[in-house]
């Protein structure tokens, strides 16, 4: 019984090492064209990132030592003239190692319980080299950047990022200190569906300079995560992404006041409608605001868009990435916008483009701004609808007549809201006087919606003062007021000069 247990156990044993060994014989013969796909992909995708940016980042095979158990490849990422600012354009040439394990048993999976067979495991880091010195010493010579890849024999992807703790100290009292960051990435191998989720504990930069007070920025508690997918449109994917921070601190001025906003969000989601065309929603939320150790309030913010065209839109963009010099120049001089000189052609085009996109009747809406204080709440929504004119030959005023063909908006001020900014800015002011500053702050609200009913530009209901317009067919309601385009325009002028300050 024993001789035949050990026979079993041998035989299991051998069995076992041939499936290792020949799986990773097996994996060495992928892995060539494994890493040629691999590159392209991201090549490609490198290259769509830097369509409104301009230069070229790219990535090039160095070297691959193959064994039967692990190979070693060596990489460059080459990045030339990549528009950081306006200012600023980059250049560097870097370093990757990649340390892989053959399939289907990596050790380093089988050590941490990871049974499941796998193509390969990749273990990327950071080469250090003149470049990338720096970033290793304020690391305190850890390996800055490193990844570990697991891929599957389906094709699955599953990474792990790592970002290494730093820190810097300058001689003028500038500093960076920034906990190291986990980003976990999962998907298929061409990059058409993807999962994220990651974490950083603790950001903090302090910049000095010989004329300004210190700046101080301060990011505590960041989350990310989301799951998207890629569509047949370059740079355009489905799904949704999230951003938290537990907490944003900036002090600045020359009282060093702070600004700290506990519980920021960012959501986005957006979903094809139609093989061309997409839409979404972004939301934003700032939880509790403090300004100088005073409560502010909380601040939302919800845009949507619906119907836009993703060819057109993308045609519109690489357009405007071609003349991006020309608007930069046009804003450092004041100009609302550069005179762009056009061949007959590129009108042509950017005309046909700008028509495509407004002939989808895109739809787009601040859904909701809003503001709320300790007292009351104040909202704030604009909805635009669009459409292609019959020609863009037409004078200006007729053409956006029929380019914006509807326009709906609110807004609802909360009297008591008012009163709270009033004596938040009373404090702020240093007032001292508190039946002063309880009067200030109950005239305030008063005091606008009187100004609001008076001048017509607004009305009051209860204790909010309502402003609400609807535009269509050239016709615009205004606070129950109907009346022509033009005439609303010399309405709004007019209101507008009463309420200025007479010189």
């Amino acid at each position: 019984m024993k001789k035949t247990s050990v026979a079993i156990l041998s035989g299991v044993a051998v069995a076992f090492a041939a499936v290792v060994i020949g799986g990773a014989w097996y994996t060495g013969k992928l892995l060539p064209s494994e890493l040629d796909h691999a590159l392209a992909l991201s090549n490609a995708q490198l290259q769509k990132s830097l369509v409104n940016t301009g230069g070229s980042v790219r990535i090039e095979l160095v070297s691959l030592d193959q064994r039967w158990f692990s190979s070693t490849a060596h990489y460059r990422v080459i990045a030339r003239d990549v528009r950081a600012s306006s200012q600023q354009v980059m250049n560097f040439d870097v370093g990757v190692t990649d340390q892989i394990e053959h399939g289907p048993f990596p050790w380093s999976r089988v050590k941490t319980f990871k049974l499941l067979p796998v193509l390969a495991l990749s273990n990327t880091t950071l080469d250090k080299d003149d470049v990338t010195a720096p970033w290793y010493a304020a690391a305190g010579d850890r390996v800055p950047f490193s990844a570990q890849t697991s891929m599957g024999y389906g094709g699955s992807v599953d990474s792990q990022v790592r970002l290494a703790p730093v820190k810097l100290d300058d001689a003028n009292g500038t500093s960076l200190a920034f906990s190291g960051m986990e980003l976990g990435v999962s998907g298929d191998r061409d990059g058409k569906d993807s999962r994220f989720h990651g974490e950083a504990d603790h950001f903090l930069m302090k910049l000095v300079s010989e004329d300004q007070p210190p700046v101080i920025f301060e990011l505590n508690g960041l989350k990310l995560g989301g799951k998207l997918a890629a569509t047949a449109h370059d740079n355009l994917f489905s799904g949704n992404a999230d951003l938290y921070l537990a907490e944003t601190k900036i002090i600045l001025g020359p009282r060093q006041q702070a600004l700290v906003i506990k519980g920021g969000e960012l959501s986005t989601l957006q979903s094809l409608e139609g093989p061309d065309t997409f839409g979404g929603r972004v939301e934003y939320k700032l939880g509790d605001i403090t300004w100088d150790g005073r409560a502010v309030g909380k601040v939302q913010m919800i845009v949507g868009f619906k119907s836009i065209h993703a060819p057109a839109l993308q045609a519109l963009s690489n357009w405007y990435a071609a003349h991006l010099p020309e608007f930069e120049a046009a804003a450092a001089a004041g100009q609302s916008a550069p005179q762009i000189n056009m061949t007959e052609a590129e009108k042509a085009k950017f005309q046909g483009d700008l028509r495509t996109l407004l002939a989808a009747k895109p739809k787009v809406a601040l859904e909701d701004l809003s503001l709320k204080t300790a007292n009351g709440e104040s909202h704030f929504n604009l909805a635009m609808d669009f459409d292609a004119p019959s020609s863009f030959d037409l004078p200006q005023d007729q053409a956006l007549k029929q380019m914006v063909t509807q326009v709906t908006s609110k807004l609802s001020l909360s009297k008591p809201m008012l009163g709270d900014l009033a004596t938040l800015q009373a404090l702020l002011d240093g007032q001292t006087d508190a039946q002063a500053i309880a009067t200030q702050s109950g005239q305030a609200g008063e005091m606008v919606g009187l100004m609001g009913v008076q001048s017509g530009l607004a009305t009051v209901e209860g204790d909010k003062v309502i402003s609400s317009l609807h535009y269509a067919d050239g016709m615009v309601d205004f606070n129950g007021q109907k009346m022509t385009l033009e005439a609303f325009a010399a309405f709004v002028n007019t209101r507008l000069a009463m309420l200025s300050p007479q010189r």
